[in-house]
């Protein structure tokens, strides 16, 4: 949605490294279990020489699916994030990048606040990573962002704009010690 969620893409790679792991653990356990015979059971090998056209056909459609799975995941990651320009009338169009130095200018305003950086994705939404200053108040600042957003969305004319913020504290100046 307004986050790129890689959450879909870390369980697939988790559940297929699991599965992998297992069945090497497997594999290896088994065969050092019983060293002198095969892997498979001779009964399931019987039974695919049987039906070896069945077995070829299955090995094709499953290659296949993990193929078209593995392209289309690859492309979704390898895809880069959309920034949409807004149109507000058939002669009229705001770039996203307008929208978001305009939001990240209203942003930096805010008591607090020493950094941000704005992102429009989707139709339209935005990304804020807010960095605090020391000793910031995050309700005054939130209450202020919130405003803020208003704005955005009044100006844009838009009644909803969807938005994730990420507030992040300023790292404490070192002290150097002589």
């Amino acid at each position: 949605m307004i986050a790129r969620s890689y959450r879909t893409e870390r369980v697939c790679a988790a559940i297929l490294g699991t599965i992998a792991l297992l069945a090497g653990v497997g594999a290896v356990v088994l065969n050092a279990r019983h060293v002198d015979r095969p892997l498979f059971d001779p009964t399931a090998l019987d039974w695919a020489r049987e039906h070896l056209l069945l077995v070829r056909i299955g090995a094709l459609v499953a290659g296949l699916v993990l193929v078209v799975v593995g392209l289309r995941w690859a492309w979704r990651a390898a895809t880069p994030e959309r920034h949409p320009d807004l149109a507000l009338d058939h002669h009229v169009v705001v770039t996203s990048g307008a929208i978001a130095d305009a939001v990240k200018s209203d942003v930096e305003q805010v008591d607090g606040v020493t950094s941000a950086q704005v992102k429009v994705i989707g139709e339209p939404a935005l990304r804020l990573k807010v960095t605090l200053g020391q000793g910031a108040d995050v309700r005054a600042v939130w209450r202020e962002l919130d405003g803020v957003l208003a704005r955005a969305r009044e100006t844009l004319g838009v009644s909803v704009l969807p938005t994730a913020v990420r507030l992040d504290l300023a790292a404490r100046a070192r002290q150097r010690v002589h």
